[in-house]
C-alpha cells in the first residue's frame, strides 16, 4: 500500500443518495462554487441540498461540518466471473489523502410543499411550476388574468430532526384571580419567559439600580456548585467594569474571551441591561447613572445599518439570513462545555480598512475610530443642557451625521478591496434606509431577561 499521501487533507461530504452522475449532484449542492463558500466561510455555516435546484418552492436540507478521523482510499478490484460466481480480488490500495472534515446531512426532507394537483380524483399528479414562475417579459395582462391560488408556508416544520414532546397541563398557568371562572379556557395566560425580573426601560425619572436582585446573586451561588472558576472569570468583568463604566456584551466577549454561558450569570450581579434609550443594549455598572454624567455621551449607541447604494449591502452578511448556520443545540452547563466561538473584530469596533461583520450592527460612539466621530465627541454640550429620552447627551441629528461618515469609509473599503470574488451589484433601493431610534428590529445583542 502507498502510504505517500497522508499529509494530504480532504475534506469529506456524504451525499443522502445513490449517485450516478457526478454533476448533477454537485448542482443540488448549488454548485462547486457554493461549496467552496460555505468551506471557505469564517462562521458555522452549513451547506444546502436540494433535490430539485430549479423548483424554489422545494425546501433545502442543511448538512453541518463535523470534525472526522478517515482516510480516503483509492482500491482496484479485479473481477472474475467463473460460472455464476463472481470473485473480486484486490489488485492494488492507495492512499488518496486523510479526512479531517466531513459534512453530515442528518435533517429531515421528506415533506415538500410543491405546486402539483389533480384533474380528476384520480388522475395522476401533475406540476405546474412553469405557472408560478416567471418567464420572459410578460405583460400587464397576465396580472388581470385568474391566476390559481397557491400560498406555501415558509416551512413545513420548525425542527429539522424528530424530537420528543412532553405533554404537560401546566404550561399555562391559570390567573390567581377568584372572580374569575378558573376552569374557562380564556382565563390562561402564558409562561413568562426567562427570568421573572422585569427589565430595565429607560427614563428620566425612575432611580437606575444600585445592586443586583437577588434573583441574580442566588443564580450565581448556584452556579458556583459546578462552576469553581466563576469567581475568576466574576474579577476579570469587574475589573473591567471599574475601568469603563459602559460596556456591550459582544465587547466584553472580545476583550475576555469568556464564554456567554458564563456571562449570563456574571453580568446581572454586576450591571443593570439599558433595554432602551441611548445606551440601548449596553450594560451600565451598578452605582453609576450616565444621565447625570455628560462624558458618557461617548459610551451612547449607535444603530448602524448598511444601505443598498451601489450594490455595498450584498456584499455583508445579514443576521437574519440564519437558515443555513449552524444551530448550536442547548446543553446542560458542565466544566467542560464548549468555547463559544470569538467575537471578530469588526463586530465592536469601526475604523478605516475594517468592515461590519453584520447588515445590522450596534456600536459605541467610544469605539467608532474615524475622525470625524471622534470630533463630534471633544465637543463639550452647551451649559445647562440636559439628558435627553432619544439621544442623550449629543446633539439632534448626531446620528445621522455619523452613519453617514461610516457608510462612506465602508464603501471605499469594499470597492477598494482586491478579492476577485466580490461582486458588485447595481443598486436596488434607496440611497438611505430607516435608521430610526424608534425601530423595533431585533437587537444585536442578546438579552437577558428575554433569553430562553
Amino acid at each position: 500500500m502507498e502510504r505517500n499521501n497522508l499529509d494530504r487533507e480532504l475534506v469529506g461530504l456524504l451525499f443522502p443518495g445513490i449517485v450516478k452522475n457526478d454533476d448533477k449532484a454537485i448542482a443540488c449542492l448549488g454548485g462547486i462554487r457554493n461549496i467552496s463558500n460555505v468551506y471557505s466561510s469564517a462562521g458555522r455555516k452549513r451547506l444546502g441540498l436540494s433535490f430539485q435546484p430549479e423548483n424554489p418552492f422545494v425546501r433545502k436540507i442543511f448538512g453541518a461540518s463535523k470534525r472526522a478521523a478517515g482516510v480516503l482510499m483509492k482500491v482496484k478490484v479485479k473481477k472474475v466471473r467463473e460460472g455464476d460466481v463472481i470473485k473480486r480480488e484486490v489488485i492494488s490500495t492507495t492512499v488518496v489523502g486523510c479526512v479531517k472534515t466531513m459534512f453530515r446531512f442528518e435533517s429531515m426532507c421528506d415533506f415538500q410543499y410543491l405546486p402539483v394537483h389533480r384533474e380528476t380524483s384520480d388522475g395522476p399528479m401533475t406540476c405546474d411550476l412553469e405557472k408560478y414562475l416567471p418567464c420572459g417579459t410578460d405583460t400587464l395582462d397576465f396580472m388581470l388574468q385568474p391566476a390559481p391560488l397557491f400560498l406555501i408556508p415558509a416551512s413545513f416544520t420548525r425542527f429539522e430532526r424528530p424530537i420528543g414532546y412532553a405533554y404537560t397541563d401546566k404550561k399555562y398557568p391559570e390567573r390567581a384571580s377568584p372572580d374569575r371562572d378558573r376552569e374557562s379556557v380564556h382565563n390562561k395566560i402564558r409562561s413568562l419567559r426567562g427570568t421573572q425580573v422585569t427589565p430595565y426601560i429607560f427614563n428620566l425619572i425612575d432611580d437606575l439600580p444600585t445592586e443586583p436582585h437577588e434573583f441574580y446573586l442566588k443564580q450565581r451561588e448556584q452556579r458556583l456548585e459546578c462552576q469553581p472558576t466563576l469567581n475568576q472569570e466574576f474579577e476579570i468583568v469587574k475589573k473591567l467594569l471599574e475601568e469603563r463604566p459602559i460596556w456591550s456584551l459582544n465587547l466584553i466577549r472580545y476583550h475576555t474571551k469568556l464564554r456567554l454561558v458564563s456571562l449570563k450569570v456574571i453580568m446581572p450581579c454586576l450591571a443593570v441591561y439599558m433595554k432602551t434609550g441611548p445606551w440601548r443594549s449596553m450594560w451600565v455598572r451598578y452605582g453609576y447613572d450616565p444621565r447625570k454624567d455628560p462624558s458618557s455621551r461617548k459610551y451612547q449607541t449607535l444603530d448602524f445599518r448598511l444601505r443598498h447604494a451601489a450594490g455595498v449591502r450584498s456584499m455583508i452578511m445579514s443576521r437574519e439570513d440564519t437558515t443555513d448556520r449552524e444551530r448550536q443545540p442547548k446543553r446542560k452547563f458542565t466544566e467542560t462545555a464548549p468555547v463559544n466561538e470569538e467575537i471578530a473584530e469588526g463586530t465592536v469596533y469601526f475604523r478605516p480598512g475594517i468592515t461590519p461583520t453584520q447588515r445590522h450592527i450596534f456600536y459605541q460612539y467610544c469605539d467608532i475610530q474615524i475622525p470625524e466621530v471622534e470630533e463630534i465627541l471633544a465637543a463639550e454640550p452647551p451649559p445647562g443642557y440636559m439628558c435627553h429620552l432619544k439621544r442623550g447627551w449629543l446633539p439632534a441629528n448626531t446620528d445621522e451625521i455619523c452613519r453617514d461618515h461610516m457608510f462612506r469609509y465602508v464603501k471605499d473599503t469594499l470597492f477598494n478591496s482586491n478579492n476577485p470574488e466580490m461582486k458588485y451589484e447595481a443598486p436596488s433601493g434607496s440611497e438611505s434606509e430607516s435608521n430610526s431610534e424608534d425601530d423595533t428590529t431585533v437587537n444585536d445583542v442578546d438579552d437577558i431577561e428575554d433569553s430562553k
